[in-house]
Order: structure tokens, then C-alpha cells, then sequence
């Protein structure tokens, strides 16, 4: 199960840094290959380690999740977020009206 959205986030780290742009530190994230295994409190320090010293300043759900979903890759997120594919895979067949 999927514990937070930033699961998702961390899971393209080139769309990070292209929103975050410079002293974004992507080495921050790396980590285990399976993003919805890390406990929602490592998620959250790793986006703030990753991202503070950017001119955004650090995460902030309010302030940045929303337009980062939006630049996601998201077979990239799908490769390393089992339950974001599943999400996917349901909302396709649902759509198709195939099961």
C-alpha cells in the first residue's frame, strides 16, 4: 500500500529537479527501488533534505505536490510504484470497459 503521494513524487527524481532547478540534491532519494516501502516520515525528510537549499525552499505538500504530480513521468513512477501502476491499470479498464 502506497503510504503518501511523495512515494510517487520521489519516484522521478529529473522531474524534482527540473522543478526544483538549482542546489536541488537528488542524491538525497536514492534508496530502495520499490518507492511505496519507505515509511512516510523517510519520505518526507528526504524531500526536505533534497530540496532546501533550492530557490522554492523546501516540500511543501500545499505548496508544491499538486504541480509536481503534473510533471511526473508517469511510466517512470508506474516502473518503481506497483500501486500507482494497479491505479492506473483499473482506471484504463474502467475507461475501455474491459475488466
Amino acid at each position: 500500500m502506497v503510504q503518501t503521494v511523495e512515494a510517487w513524487l520521489i519516484a522521478d527524481p529529473d522531474a524534482l529537479a527540473g522543478y526544483y532547478g538549482q542546489h536541488f540534491r537528488g542524491n538525497v532519494l536514492s534508496g530502495p527501488t520499490d518507492v511505496e516501502a519507505i515509511a512516510k516520515e523517510q519520505l518526507l525528510e528526504k524531500l526536505k533534505r533534497a530540496t532546501e537549499k533550492t530557490q522554492k525552499g523546501p516540500y511543501a505538500k500545499i505548496r508544491h505536490c499538486a504541480d509536481l504530480l503534473g510533471r511526473l513521468n508517469r511510466d517512470r513512477v508506474r516502473q518503481r510504484a506497483s500501486h500507482c501502476d494497479l491505479l492506473f491499470k483499473t482506471l484504463e479498464a474502467q475507461i475501455t470497459g474491459s475488466s
